[in-house]
């Protein structure tokens, strides 16, 4: 797949306990790790099995824009 001239390899889990919220920093579905690194948390931000927000232009979003992830994947 190719998102902005990126080629980023993408693999999806599901996380359905605790155990596995906190092995993987977990704060929320949808979580997007980029090299094992959630570009999107808060330091406030605990890992727990809840829905989770995003801060965009239009507002709280369920999910990052596009233009937020490809600007995590450059960083």
């Amino acid at each position: 797949m190719e998102i902005a001239g990126l080629h980023p390899e993408i693999d999806e889990r599901l996380v359905d306990d605790v155990d596995t919220a906190n092995g993987l920093g977990f704060i929320g579905s949808p979580t997007i790790l980029i090299d094992g690194v959630d570009p999107f948390a808060n330091a406030q931000a605990v890992p727990s099995l809840s829905c989770r927000l995003y801060p965009t232009d239009l507002g709280l979003q369920g999910a990052p824009t596009v233009e937020s992830i490809v600007e995590a994947l450059r960083r």
